[in-house]
């Protein structure tokens, strides 16, 4: 990974800020710009250095992993270690979005220097380089290869929860660091859940089983949704996987270089209008992944334009025009970037279906990484 040259992208954003400091607490993007994988960290980048904090579990960690940063392990608290150094800065740019303001208040004596920066690191992390590209890849097809023998292990009776088991102790097995978030493993009704637990809902034929799960390695994450029959699926199960199929199959096609995150949203949303199941896709088409399981961008539909404050009744009789909507600029796709296409369709008391690849953005369209068949594997 050129840690090196994420630093200096973030300084000359930094320059260009006018601020004189950034003050970095968001664990995926400590990582990001200095390799450290460790649960505990506060990095400082200033235009011309960078310094790093961390305790003293992580003394020998940090020496051997951190890249472009001075380390320092404090005796006391690194919160207080990081607060001296940054004393005299006179403005301090903070991730608001994940720095609470009771700890700001700590590390920088109050709210008055604090400038909030929004998403400058993940806007850089949205952007895959070759080293990231291929850690992710290495990471889908991990995940992938288990996909195989776990449909050979499964029987009829066998619990939810047994077969998120299996599916996970497999993907340890097969040299997975982690898990990239919680396993959802539901059958039959439970599949109309988007984001069930597994419970102990047991195996039955003719219903749809619907496996949503990811593995870590190098710390990047893959993301991969499929749904399955034991034995024969019934009629309405083989025109609802088509359905969702056909619309997974025009999002990737919508996907390229320059479009609007919101074209590639409607592509699939338009297949499941004409099928009549628009109502039951219920969640945004897809998302961005890397050393998080959700990054930017979101493949969603455009936001809608703020309406103009009401009027109170009664009021002046001149009133001045009212200002127009401030417009949000639409959301493209760019080279390099690795999201996620996953339409579904839930049906509550019936149960779901939905299908999942990860692809990469060219200009020419959709990478697909995600190496799985999609065909409806009846068992």
């Amino acid at each position: 990974m050129d840690y090196a040259a994420r630093m200096q992208t973030l300084r000359h954003r930094l320059r260009d800020s006018g601020l004189p400091l950034l003050l970095v607490t968001h664990l995926p993007n400590i990582r990001y710009l200095t390799g450290f994988s460790g649960s505990a960290a506060i990095l400082a980048v200033w235009p011309d250095k960078a310094r790093f904090w961390s305790d003293g579990r992580y003394r020998e960690q940090a020496r051997i992993e951190v890249r472009g940063a001075r380390v320092t392990i404090p005796r006391g608290s690194i919160d207080a270690a990081a607060a001296e150094a940054i004393r005299s800065a006179r403005r301090v740019g903070i991730e608001s979005g994940y720095l609470s303001l009771q700890r700001a208040e700590q590390l920088l004596g109050g709210l008055r220097r604090a400038r909030a920066v929004g998403n400058w690191i993940e806007a850089q992390r949205a952007v895959k380089d070759p080293a990231e590209t291929a850690a992710i890849r290495s990471a889908v097809e991990l995940a992938s290869g288990v996909f195989g023998r776990l449909m050979r292990q499964l029987r009829p009776g066998m619990a939810e929860t047994e077969i998120a088991g299996r599916l996970e102790f497999a993907l340890r097995q097969a040299g997975g660091e982690g898990l990239a978030f919680d396993s959802i493993v539901a059958a039959g009704p439970n599949s109309a859940l988007p984001h069930a637990h597994p419970g102990k809902r047991r195996l039955k034929p003719h219903e749809p089983l619907l496996l949503d799960y990811g593995v870590r390695l190098a710390g990047y994450c893959s993301d991969m949704s499929r749904t399955v029959c034991l034995g024969k699926a019934p009629p309405r199960l083989r025109e609802i996987y088509a359905a969702v199929l056909e619309s997974q199959l025009a999002g990737i096609a919508a996907v390229r270089a320059g479009v609007e995150v919101a074209v590639v949203d409607e592509a699939c949303r338009a297949v499941l209008r004409r099928a009549r199941l628009a109502k039951y896709f219920v969640h945004s088409t897809g998302h961005g992944l890397g050393l998080e399981i959700h990054e930017p961008p979101r493949i969603a539909a455009a936001g809608s334009p703020r309406r103009p404050a009401r009027q109170k009744p009664g009021g002046p009789a001149r009133r001045r025009a009212a200002a127009p909507a401030a417009e949000t600029p639409p959301v493209c796709l760019e080279t390099g970037q690795i999201v996620t296409i996953e339409p579904g369709v839930y049906i509550p008391g019936w149960g779901g279906v939905r299908i999942e690849d990860v692809v990469r953005v060219t200009p020419r369209g959709a990478e697909i990484l995600t190496p799985t068949p999609k065909s409806l594997i009846e068992l």
